[in-house]
C-alpha cells in the first residue's frame, strides 16, 4: 500500500486502511473500491491523504509502531477530555493514564522501533490527534533514554497533556485559517500557562508531568516561553516533548499551514539542535525515525522514480526501493528493488507525490 494524496485518488482504488471518525467508528473499511461518492465524503472530512493497495505497492505493509486501535482509543480520550474541559467539566484522568499506560506497554514490547508515522487524521482533529502522536513519539525518546516503566508514563502523560491549555483559548484563535496578529499570538502563548493551573489541581499527575506540560515551549537558547529558561533550566521531559512536538507539527497539515516531508523537519531539527533542542535528545529521536516513511514515492539521482518498500536501521537515509518509473517517466513493466545500502551512487533527491 502507498499514502495519496486525496486530489490524487481517483475511482475504482482501494483503500488500503481503515478509516476511523475521531469517535473511533469505522467510517470506511479497509479493501472497500473508492467511488466519486467516497471521495467527495472523504474530502467533505477535510481527510488530506489516505492509504490505497495497487499494483506498483503491491506486498508493501506499513506498520505503526501502536496498534491502531490503540491510536483510536488514545484519540478518542483525548478528544473527550478536552471536550468536557471546555465545558467545565472534571479531567477524566482515568481515561488518559488508561490510554498512556496501553502506549508504552505496546512500546516497551517492541524491541526494534522504527518511527514509520503517517496519522489519517484531517484538518478538523488535528489538536487532539497531534497529542497523540507527541505522546508515542515522546515515549520512544524515553525509552532510549532508558527510562524504566513508571517514568514513561509520566512522560506520556505530559505529552498527551502538552496542549490542554488550549482548551482555554477562543475557537476563533484556535481554528484561524490564517495567520495570527501579535495579539493573538500572546493570547495564544498563555496555553502553556492554562495548562499547568488545569494539572496542578490533580495530585494524580506528577509534578515531572505537570512542569513538562509547562515548559515545553521553552527553548535551549532562551527564546521560548513562558519564562525564557535556558539550557538545563528546562526539565528534560519539556525538552524531549519540544522536539516531538514540532516534528509532528511540522509534518502534518493545519488549518493556515500544509505540512512538509519527513526528510525536511528532519534537517530543521538538526539545524536548530544546539538553538532551540537539545541536540543530544534530537539525535537519540533521528535514530528512530525514518527519514523516508515505508510507501513514499521519491525521485532518484538518476531521475526514475522508486517506492520505499522496508528501511536499513542504521542507514535511514538510504532505505530499500522498488522502481516504478523510468528515466522519461514512463512506468515500468516490471519492478526491480534497489538496496540504496549497497549502491552509494545512487540517492534520493526529494520525496515526490505520485
Amino acid at each position: 500500500m502507498r499514502l495519496v494524496r486525496i486530489e490524487n485518488v481517483t475511482s475504482g482504488m482501494i483503500l488500503g486502511k481503515d478509516i476511523y471518525s475521531c469517535e473511533g467508528k469505522i467510517l470506511l473499511a479497509k479493501g472497500v473500491t473508492l467511488t466519486s461518492h467516497f471521495i467527495k465524503r472523504l474530502q467533505s472530512l477535510t481527510m488530506n491523504e489516505i492509504y490505497i493497495e495497487d499494483e506498483i505497492s503491491r506486498d508493501i505493509e506499513i506498520y505503526d509502531i501502536i496498534d491502531e486501535r490503540t491510536r483510536v482509543i488514545a484519540k478518542q480520550t483525548i478528544y473527550q477530555v478536552m471536550q468536557d474541559l471546555k465545558v467545565k467539566k472534571a479531567l477524566d484522568f482515568h481515561g488518559i493514564q488508561v490510554a498512556i499506560n496501553r502506549i508504552v506497554d505496546e512500546l516497551l514490547s517492541n524491541r526494534d522501533i522504527m518511527i514509520n508515522l503517517t496519522d489519517l487524521r484531517s484538518v478538523d482533529e488535528y489538536t487532539f490527534a497531534h497529542s497523540v502522536n507527541v505522546a508515542v513519539l515522546s515515549i520512544v525518546i524515553g525509552k532510549a533514554l532508558g527510562y524504566n516503566e513508571l517514568r514513561l508514563r509520566d512522560l506520556g502523560i505530559a505529552a498527551i497533556l502538552h496542549d490542554i491549555g488550549k482548551t482555554q483559548i477562543p475557537n476563533e484563535i484556535l481554528n484561524k485559517p490564517e495567520k495570527l496578529a501579535e495579539k493573538e499570538i500572546e493570547i495564544m502563548k498563555n496555553h502553556t500557562q492554562f495548562g499547568y493551573d488545569i494539572l496542578k489541581d490533580y495530585d494524580e499527575i506528577s509534578g515531572l508531568s505537570r512542569v513538562g506540560a509547562l515548559l515545553h515551549h521553552e527553548r535551549i537558547d532562551g527564546s521560548g516561553y513562558p519564562f525564557g529558561k535556558r539550557g538545563d533550566e528546562i526539565s528534560e521531559f519539556a525538552r524531549i516533548i519540544a522536539i516531538t512536538d514540532t516534528y509532528d507539527a511540522m509534518t502534518s497539515n493545519r488549518v493556515y499551514k500544509k505540512r512538509i516531508t519527513p526528510d525536511k523537519a528532519i534537517e530543521y531539527l538538526i539545524s536548530m539542535g544546539q538553538h532551540y533542542y537539545d541536540y543530544d535528545m534530537v539525535r537519540v529521536f533521528l535514530n528512530h525515525l525514518t527519514v523516508y516513511p515505508v510507501g513514499t514515492i521519491v525521485k532518484l539521482n538518476t531521475k526514475e522514480h522508486a517506492i520505499v518498500i522496508d528501511n536499513n536501521c542504521y542507514t535511514p537515509t538510504r532505505p530499500i526501493v522498488r522502481l516504478i518509473r523510468d528515466t522519461e517517466g514512463n512506468y515500468v513493466s516490471r519492478f526491480e528493488e534497489i538496496d540504496l545500502q549497497k549502491k552509494l551512487n545512487i540517492n534520493i533527491e526529494e520525496i515526490v507525490d505520485e
